[in-house]
C-alpha cells in the first residue's frame, strides 16, 4: 500500500514511496493556477525531505509567475500571518506536523491565513487532476524573496492578543521540548519579550529528531527529567511546526494533549465569552468549561480546517481539538502553540494559579485511544459494522460514527493522515471506558479482518 492521502488542504505521505518531488512539483503548479500568480508565502519545518520538497515547491510556483515570500524553516502560524499581513493569495507550509520523519506534507493556506476550507481545496484538486497549469516564459519568472522583519511583526501581533504585562510581572521559569523543529528561534524571542525565563530542551534545529513529534505524554521522556530538576512554573512539547502543543504541570505531570483546549479556554472565555468549535473525537472536558461560563460548545468534523473553518463561521472565540492544537480567534486562523502558551501563562497570571491548579478544576474523565492499521476498504467495513450495531443509539455519521451516552462517548473514523482506523472513547469511569473501548475495538477487528490485532 502506497503512505498517499490527500485532503483538500494537504497533501501527505511517505517520502521517496508515493510523496515524490514531482508530485510536489504538480500540487505547487496548481496552487500557482490556482493563485493566478499572485504572491504565495512559503516555510518549512526541519526535516531533511523538507529541504528537496521546499525546492519542488519552489520550481512549481515559479513556473506559474508567482512571486515566492519565502520564509525558510518557521512554524506553520507564520506562514499564516504572513499571507495575511502580506495580502498574498495563499501559502505552502512543507511540514510532516505530528507524522514521524519519514512523513511530510504540503500544507495549503488560503488568503484569509487558513488551511484551505472543502470549497477552495475542491477548486485545487480539481486544477491539479486536470493537470492543466499556467505555464509563464523566462522573462516572467520571479526569484524568491525574503521577508525581513515577519517574525518581530508575527511575535508584537501575539502580544495585541494577550495581557503581556501581566505575564512579564511573574517572571515564569519554563521548560519546552521542540523535538528539534522549527519553533525554537521565535519561541526565545517570544517568551525573551515576556520576561520568562527559558530552559530549552532539544531546540536546535535538525533534520532527525529526538523522538517522535506529536505532543504526547509518551514523548515527554526528555521533558519530564528536566522538569523535576528545575523545579520550573510550566513544561510544555510544542510540535515540529507549531500548530500543536502539550503540557507539564508544576509537580512534572504530563497532560495528556486533550487538556489543551479546555486550559485554554479557562482563561480565553473569562476574557471573551463565545462560541467554541471543536472536533468529535474531543474530551467533553470542553463542554464543562464552556458551561461553567454560560457558553456552548459546536463540534464537527475531526481536522484542523473543518474546526478552524466552522470556527470563522460561527464567529468562535476558541478552536481547536483534543490533538493540542488550538486556535484564538480572530487573532489566528490557524492553530497555534505560541499562542496557546501565551493564553495559559496569561490564564496563570491573572489568576495566580499554578498549572496544576487549574488542571484540577477541569472533570476527571478516562479516554482509551486506539489504531487499527488495516487498507482502507478494510477501516470503511468496519466503521459501517460499528454503525449498524449501535444504530438504536442514533450515531452521528458526519465523520465516522459517534455515538453518545449519558455516562460515556465513542468515536469510530477512518484517519486522513494515515492508514489506520482510529477509536477513541471517553467516559466517566475508567472500568466503562475499558468496557466501551474492548467491544468497539474487538467489533472494528472483526469486521476489519483483523481479528489477531494489530
Amino acid at each position: 500500500m502506497r503512505e498517499l492521502k490527500i485532503s483538500t488542504s494537504w497533501v501527505r505521505g511517505v517520502v521517496g514511496d508515493a510523496l515524490t518531488p514531482e508530485l510536489a512539483v504538480n500540487f505547487a503548479c496548481a496552487f500557482g493556477t490556482w493563485a493566478e500568480g499572485s504572491p504565495v508565502a512559503l516555510g518549512r519545518d526541519t526535516r531533511r525531505s523538507s529541504v528537496m520538497l521546499r525546492s519542488a515547491v519552489v520550481a512549481g510556483l515559479m513556473s506559474t509567475g508567482c512571486d515566492i515570500i519565502d520564509l525558510g524553516i518557521c512554524p506553520t502560524p507564520l506562514v499564516s500571518f504572513a499571507v495575511r499581513e502580506l495580502g498574498c493569495a495563499g501559502g505552502i507550509a512543507v511540514t510532516g506536523s505530528h507524522n514521524d520523519s519519514e512523513w511530510n506534507a504540503l500544507k495549503f493556506i488560503g488568503p484569509d491565513g487558513a488551511l484551505l476550507n472543502t470549497v477552495r481545496g475542491e477548486e485545487l484538486l480539481d486544477i491539479y487532476h486536470a493537470s492543466v497549469f499556467a505555464s509563464k516564459p523566462c522573462g516572467h519568472l520571479h526569484l524568491s524573496q525574503g521577508s525581513p522583519g515577519m517574525v518581530t511583526r508575527y511575535v508584537e501581533h501575539l502580544f495585541a492578543a494577550l495581557d503581556a504585562d501581566a505575564i512579564r510581572e511573574r517572571k515564569y521559569r519554563i521548560v519546552i521540548d521542540f523535538c528539534n523543529g522549527a519553533c525554537g528561534g521565535i519561541t526565545a524571542l517570544f517568551l525573551r519579550e515576556l520576561n520568562c525565563e527559558l530552559l530549552p530542551v532539544n531546540d536546535a534545529p535538525r533534520d532527525t529528531f529526538a523522538h517522535p513529534p506529536a505532543p504526547t505524554p509518551a514523548n515527554m521522556i526528555d521533558l519530564l527529567p528536566e522538569m523535576r530538576v528545575t523545579h520550573a512554573d510550566l513544561g510544555a512539547a510544542v510540535n515540529v511546526d507549531g500548530d500543536r502543543i502539550a503540557f507539564v504541570t508544576n509537580e512534572a505531570f504530563p497532560l495528556s494533549e486533550e487538556f489543551t483546549l479546555p486550559l485554554a479556554a479557562l482563561g480565553r472565555l473569562a476574557r471573551r465569552p463565545g462560541v467554541i468549535v471543536t472536533s468529535l473525537s474531543t474530551s467533553r472536558m470542553i463542554e464543562a468549561v464552556a458551561r461553567s461560563r454560560g457558553q456552548h460548545v459546536i463540534r464537527t468534523s475531526v481536522g484542523e480546517s473543518y474546526v478552524m473553518d466552522r470556527g470563522l463561521i460561527e464567529g468562535a472565540v476558541l478552536a481547536g481539538e483534543g490533538s493540542g492544537g488550538v486556535g484564538a480567534l480572530p487573532f489566528t486562523s490557524t492553530f497555534d502553540a505560541l499562542l496557546t502558551l501565551g493564553i495559559l501563562l496569561e490564564t496563570m497570571a491573572t489568576r495566580d494559579s499554578s498549572i496544576g491548579e487549574l488542571a484540577r478544576e477541569l472533570p476527571h474523565l478516562a479516554m482509551r485511544k486506539g489504531e487499527l492499521p488495516c487498507q482502507p476498504d478494510q477501516a470503511y467495513r468496519a466503521v459501517e459494522s460499528l454503525r449498524v450495531n449501535y444504530e438504536s443509539q442514533q450515531p452521528d455519521c458526519t465523520d465516522g460514527i459517534r455515538v453518545e451516552w449519558e455516562d460515556s462517548w465513542l468515536h469510530v473514523r477512518v484517519s486522513t493522515t494515515e492508514p489506520l482506523l482510529r477509536v477513541i472513547v471517553e467516559a466517566e469511569s475508567e472500568d466503562r471506558a475499558d468496557e466501551l473501548y474492548q467491544e468497539a475495538m474487538g467489533m472494528a477487528r472483526r469486521a476489519a479482518g483483523r481479528e489477531k490485532g494489530v
